[in-house]
This record gives structure tokens, sequence and C-alpha cells, in this order.
């Protein structure tokens, strides 16, 4: 579970990014966070794992939590096991050359033993669907196909949440179709929390069991029906259901 109390966050020499955040994510759901870019969806992310403001500079007031427990002045690197992140471009990310040695580099950095570390990668391989890539180059996958080994290198270290940076914008609809079903069915099956910030929102708003908006530094989450009601952005179809008067508004075709 992520929470966020009474936070407030300002990179130096400017005004609040994010204002007296108030924030609960509870495990086993899935999380949008939308808002305009430039809002602070990056920023938000950030907070959970450590990134803001250990590689971000800037000023922190208030508590993040992971599971009860505060992180606030906890290095990044000593949190890897209870929150994972993926950046907006996996690729960029990554250490090996081949999927298996990208699934195990995470453990090895925590020092498990050799066992364990196998029986990892062979659960994580069957629960993404590519025990087929195992001996692959990274350099020759898809881009739908490098993101879920992002995903997998994460999933290895067991942590409690997950964190998306736009995990599809990148990828055709096809390949994000397979990435998003992947996602909700780490929820759905595993359990496993989820935070997905995207800008295509109709791409995950079926999924989502909660919506969390980011606007001019201010957050409020909720049910996506009811956030959509009013929310600055929204999808084409909500967009169409509010002009139409539909009621309850529409989240899929």
């Amino acid at each position: 579970m992520l929470e966020l109390r009474d936070v407030t966050f300002s990179y130096e020499d400017a005004g609040p990014t994010l204002k007296d955040v108030d924030l609960l994510l509870p495990d086993g759901e899935l999380h949008l966070v939308c808002g305009r870019t430039g809002s602070g969806k990056s920023t938000l992310l950030g907070l959970f794992n450590g990134l803001v403001p250990h590689f971000s500079g800037g000023l922190l007031e208030g508590d993040v939590l992971v599971d009860g427990a505060s992180i606030v002045g906890t290095p990044p690197r000593e949190l890897a096991h209870l929150v994972g992140y993926v950046p907006q471009d996996p690729a960029a990310g990554f250490v090996s050359d081949v999927v298996e040695d990208e699934l195990a580099y995470g453990m090895e950095q925590l020092g498990l033993d050799p066992q364990t570390m196998r029986r990892r990668v062979e659960e994580t391989l069957d629960l993404l669907g590519i025990a087929d890539l195992r001996r692959r180059s990274l350099r020759t996958l898809s881009g739908g196909q490098q993101q879920r080994v992002a995903i997998g290198a994460v999933l290895t270290m067991h942590p409690r949440m997950l964190v998306l940076d736009e995990p599809t914008s990148a990828l055709d609809p096809t390949a994000a179709e397979d990435v998003l079903a992947t996602v909700a069915r780490l929820v759905a099956d595993v359990g496993l929390g989820v935070v997905v910030a995207e800008h295509r929102m109709e791409r995950v708003v079926p999924f989502a069991d909660r919506l969390v908006v980011v606007e001019h530094g201010h957050v409020r989450s909720g049910e996506p029906a009811d956030v959509l009601r009013d929310s600055p952005v929204a999808p084409p179809l909500v967009e169409l259901g509010r002009l139409a008067g539909w009621d309850p508004l529409p989240l899929t075709v």
C-alpha cells in the first residue's frame, strides 16, 4: 500500500509541483494516474520509489509511506524490493544483452542465492508468457516484448507495488493491449498493486480500479466513472458522453 500524507514538493527555484497531496493506493488494485503534460504525474510517480527527491533534487514536505512505514530519506536502491519502477523507455534501462540475464540482474544486486534466482526467473517467464524469449537478445525484441521483459526484471524482486510510467506510449495498439492485459493479470491473479501513468487513457480505463487525476499540483482520486464526470482530461468516448449527457458515462466501447 502506498500513501502520501500532506505532501508538497517543489523543484529548486520554482513553485510547488505538488501541493498538499493526500493519497492512498491499496494493494491489489490498478491505479491510473492522468493529467495534462507538465501537471506533475512523473514527479508523483518518482515519490513512490525515492527517485524524487534523491535524483531530481528539490524540497519535499510531508510523508510518503509504503505499508505504513515512512520511506522519506530512504535511497531508491533500498526500496527496490518494495516498489518496482519501470520507466517510459524500458530499453534505456536494460543492463544485460539476454532476456534471462536481465531478469536475474536485480536479484543479483539484492544478493539472493542462485536457487531462489532460478526459481523466480522461471516463475516470471511463465507468468508473463515470455518463456520462449529466455535466450533472445534484448535488441531483437519488439517494443511490446521489451516492455514485458522490463516488467519481469522488476517482478523477480517481488515488490509490493509496481509503478509504470507511460508503458504503452511507444507501442502500437496490439502490443499495448498485450502489455495491459499482462498488467491486469498481475493485479487479478497475483494481487499486486499497480500504478500506471498514461496519456492514452482509453487504453487503461477499462482495467482501472481507481483514477488519480493530477491538476495544477493538486491530486484527487476515486472510481473512474465518478472522477471522469469533470476530469480535465478524459478519453474521447467519455468526452462524447459528456456532450450527449449520457448517464452513466461510457468507459468502453
